[in-house]
């Protein structure tokens, strides 16, 4: 939070600290992740861990067009907003899982040998009290409009 009381995730040295260790504790729970990385839902990175590797570079821009494809679907059903998608792949899976009340989303990349059903319930809980530590440094988490990356008070 900056003092104009604008959210700026990527900026913020506690909001990156605080992601930072919600990476840490998901991969205390799922062995198999191979990177984790957090990012605003308009792309930018806000950390990810690990942090090298030239074509991980792009992974926030990804999982925000992601998350916009798999929103639409959900809007074009009507089957209300997105938690998560999981996609599984031949050699592993991917999850994207949305930080409540906060613009943030998590890219979680795992293993094979990770079984789904922990990867999804593990990291609900990371997210969860991630959001719940954001919204604590964050008064107006949530204000007016919790999609709104630039939320500002009003005068």
């Amino acid at each position: 939070m900056n003092t104009d009381g604008s959210f700026h995730a990527p900026r913020d040295l506690r909001i990156v600290a605080a992601c930072n260790r919600a990476i840490e504790t998901l991969r205390s729970g799922c062995r198999s992740l191979q990177i984790a990385a957090f990012a605003t839902d308009d792309g930018f990175e806000i950390t990810r861990r690990p942090s090298s590797g030239a074509q991980d570079e792009r992974l926030a821009s990804i999982a925000s067009s992601l998350q916009a494809l798999t929103e639409a679907v959900a809007r074009n059903r009507a089957i209300g907003g997105t938690t998560y998608t999981l996609i599984e792949a031949d050699a592993g899976r991917v999850l994207l899982r949305r930080v409540p009340g906060h613009p943030i989303m998590l890219l979680a990349v795992f293993g094979a040998e990770e079984v789904a059903g922990q990867a999804i319930s593990i990291s609900r809980g990371v997210v969860s009290d991630l959001g719940a530590e954001l919204s604590a440094l964050d008064p107006q988490a949530g204000a007016p409009d919790p999609t709104d990356f630039h939320v500002t008070e009003s005068q």
